[in-house]
């Protein structure tokens, strides 16, 4: 991978870490979401169909994997180590997020869930790279 270096100001390191960081605040509010069983229609996600919600943890840790991605590269983390910290950034915290659905009322942590998460990963840490070789060549 070339090793690419852009400036950024202070304040596009700002937005850029706190990007990340917004996600992780808003998966972990939705992951507290409690879930009735019983009455699922009730329930805030009840609208939603199980596999829908189990296939937008593709999208949702491909953004997190993407922004940790652009972050990283705004504090000056290049090459491999930008793309496997990412990686390992988005795929802990969705590890953790899946333990701490553990203990919502009605929802439980799920080793696919995971391995959802993993694909979307992947998939978005592919295109960075992708899109790097092809338009940022040095």
């Amino acid at each position: 991978m070339p090793q690419v270096r852009h400036r950024f100001s202070p304040a596009q390191r700002r937005i850029a870490v706190a990007l990340p960081l917004l996600l992780m605040l808003a998966i972990f509010g939705l992951s507290s979401i409690s879930f009735d069983l019983a009455a699922p229609e009730k329930s805030a996600l009840g609208w939603m169909p199980p596999t829908l919600q189990n296939f937008l943890h593709i999208p949702l840790y491909g953004l997190l994997a993407f922004l940790w991605f652009g972050a990283l590269a705004a504090l000056g983390v290049a090459g491999r180590k930008r793309l496997m910290l990412a990686a390992f950034i988005a795929f802990t915290y969705g590890i953790l997020d899946e333990w701490h659905q553990t203990t919502v009322p009605g929802r439980f942590g799920s080793w696919t869930d995971v391995a959802l998460n993993s694909v979307g990963i992947f998939l978005a840490l592919l295109f960075c790279v992708w899109f790097q070789r092809r338009f940022w060549r040095t």
